[in-house]
């Protein structure tokens, strides 16, 4: 997986720079970070495939049983789980920035600041703690192999649908009007309030909602307009250790099985 992360994330910003150049030739110009970040998007069903496959194989070859019979505790074995899956993500991670990094010759330089940069790689690794969280939870609690992929990538594709609303939502202009056909001419429409626009508290809390999304974050990474890195690492924080506490608060109850004490 981390080879072919790594060649996919060196393909995707090659074939974007063909891109990159026409755009050149027409005035516009786009600079690395649109092309970097633009895995983010899609990091989730990575880590969701691997977490689900590694954690089903560990409960069917009895290594988790074998890990109860000889003392330790479900909390322990389930934070041990969590970190090694938190370890592969990040080292997709880095194959995924590694990969990237091939623009610099095919793109050229980013326009950001190397702190710029670095903040949001610290985001990329926040989110990627709290989908490690969240799928570490599902493959603990569910026996069934192919369920437990399933599940994992259809609450990946839940959380991709809901981010996306809430941020078309956040993206919806103040103000609409434009040009509309009528009597056979193009006549221009007076602008009029938008009654899909969100203000207030409203905007605030679908802001809040979309950056405690991990897939939220992921959206911000992708299209390069996060701006309040603090918040969202705190977000992160949050999200990660909820899921970890309900995790292991669901692991210490879960009934034995053939595979599980």
């Amino acid at each position: 997986m981390l080879a072919g992360l790594l060649a996919v994330s060196a393909l995707s910003v090659w074939n974007s720079s063909r891109a990159a150049r026409e755009m050149a030739r027409m005035g516009i110009e786009r600079p690395l970070e649109f092309y970097f970040f633009a895995m983010a998007s899609v990091m989730g069903v990575v880590f969701a495939a691997f977490i689900s496959l590694f954690l089903s194989a560990e409960l069917a070859d009895g290594a988790v049983r074998n890990k109860l019979i000889v003392g330790h505790s479900r909390a322990s074995v389930y934070l041990a789980d969590y970190l090694v899956c938190l370890g592969a993500c990040l080292a997709f991670v880095a194959a995924w920035f590694l990969g990237g990094l091939t623009g610099l010759l095919c793109i050229g330089p980013f326009s950001m600041s190397p702190g710029e940069v670095l903040v949001y790689l610290l985001i990329a690794a926040g989110f990627t703690a709290s989908f490690a969280a969240l799928f570490v939870l599902i493959s603990l609690l569910c026996d069934n192999k192919a369920l437990t992929v399933i599940l994992s990538l259809a609450l990946w594709l839940g959380l991709v649908l809901l981010a996306g609303a809430f941020y078309d939502r956040l993206h919806e202009p103040e103000m609409s009007g434009g040009v509309m056909y009528q009597n056979g001419a193009f006549q221009e429409v007076a602008p009029q309030p938008n009654p899909l626009y969100l203000a207030g508290l409203a905007r605030t809390v679908c802001q809040c909602l979309l950056e405690f999304l991990p897939t939220g974050q992921a959206q911000l990474v992708y299209g390069v307009e996060v701006q309040a890195p603090v918040r969202q690492l705190a977000f992160s924080l949050l999200f990660t250790g909820v899921a970890l506490w309900t995790g292991i608060k669901l692991f210490k109850k879960k009934k034995s099985d053939k595979r599980l004490l």
